[in-house]
């Protein structure tokens, strides 16, 4: 059976409060992740997601401006969210089936 206490309402709106507040300030000093990274950085983020590359292709496409980035002062600086919507952007089914047609429509017309 459950402990029952009895108090004065006052006394139990004050416990109320300082208990919510307690609640309140924790949710606040919840630390947010910085979203901005170096180049290695996002080297490892792209591979622990599954999609390894190498820093020279990196390179290339940040060049072509291909990939989204910016530039910080002489530093390449990558967005984490930026970064993995792009790399899921860039990917298709395994049985994408437009690749195989247009496959066989270039080979079909040569053999002309």
């Amino acid at each position: 059976m459950a402990n029952i206490i009895v108090t004065e309402e006052d006394k139990l709106r004050n416990i109320v409060q300082e208990e919510v507040s307690k609640l309140l300030s924790a949710k606040q000093e919840v630390k947010t992740e910085i979203d901005t990274i170096t180049l290695t950085k996002a080297l490892a983020l792209l591979s622990e997601y599954g999609y390894p590359m190498s820093k020279a292709k990196l390179y290339k496409l940040t060049a072509s401006g291909n990939i989204p980035c910016r530039k910080f002062g002489q530093k390449l600086v990558f967005s984490r969210k930026d970064i993995l919507s792009w790399a899921e952007s860039r990917t298709r089914p395994k049985n994408d089936s437009s690749g195989i047609a247009l496959t066989l429509a270039r080979s079909a017309r040569r053999k002309k």
